[in-house]
């Protein structure tokens, strides 16, 4: 796990503990985890025209790029969004002042994470597994890749793309169901025993624990999922075949 942190800057109120501690303490905990951080502490960015402050993230774009996850003790991360991106959490003591660029309801990719969670690494690491299980914008996999559209308790919206002869595991889910609504491309289904073309307006049910998959054809296949159960998880998933190894 990559986390890459941003500190307050010149100016700006903290918001609890030296966060550069944290960061240190992190990779001590668990060995996977490295970290990177870009320190604004003598930056005013309130004084910084736009296209400035701009250019200097912009130089760390590939660092940012390269993170699971990007840390901001700062709400320049909330300011200037489009320019982070990876999974985001932001936490900062105030959030009046930039309440017009505070995330929507349902929408992924983004936390607000109180101070009081931030006190120690052992804490923050693990609201770190539980945003990238549950709240991950988008991910690349062998077979192609997904981004997550619509996120609340009860439901989760994908677009999931499945390059020309990749296919999924053939998996099932415990805890939730999903609905696949062909939207371009062409490619087989696998629902139960039965394996089927798709072509875009398809719609394809899938329950609990039924076995499933999609496979993309000669031009890829792209559809949207919609998850509906008790738990959305990305580790609820059970491989029963898998062409890359995985489990």
């Amino acid at each position: 796990m990559k986390i890459f942190f941003l500190t307050p800057y010149h100016g700006e109120t903290p918001a609890g503990d030296d966060i550069t501690q944290i960061a240190a303490a992190l990779p001590k905990i668990d060995a996977t985890v490295t970290t990177g951080t870009l320190d604004l502490r003598g930056v005013d960015l309130d004084a910084m025209p736009l296209d400035k402050a701009r250019s200097l993230f912009e130089k760390h774009h590939g660092r940012m790029a390269a993170a699971d996850i990007i840390h901001s003790f700062s709400r320049a991360a909330l300011l200037l969004r489009p320019l982070f991106p990876a999974t985001l959490i932001v936490t900062i003591p105030d959030t009046e002042a930039v309440a017009p660029f505070l995330p929507r309801s349902g929408e992924p990719g983004i936390e607000l994470l109180p101070a009081s969670e931030c006190r120690d690494a052992t804490t923050l690491l693990g609201h770190y597994h539980r945003i990238l299980n549950n709240k991950k914008r988008h991910d690349t996999r062998p077979w192609g890749s997904w981004e997550s559209l619509r996120l609340m308790d009860d439901h989760k919206v994908k677009h999931i793309y499945v390059a020309p002869g990749e296919k999924l595991s053939l998996q099932l889910h415990h805890r939730r169901s999903e609905v696949w609504t062909i939207v371009a491309g062409s490619g087989t289904i696998t629902v139960g025993d039965r394996a089927l073309p798709a072509t875009p307006g398809q719609v394809f049910v899938i329950g609990k624990e039924q076995v499933h998959r999609a496979e993309g054809g000669p031009d890829g296949l792209h559809f949207i999922e919609v998850q509906t159960g008790d738990y959305l998880g990305e580790d609820d998933i059970v491989r029963l075949e898998d062409r890359y190894g995985r489990s």
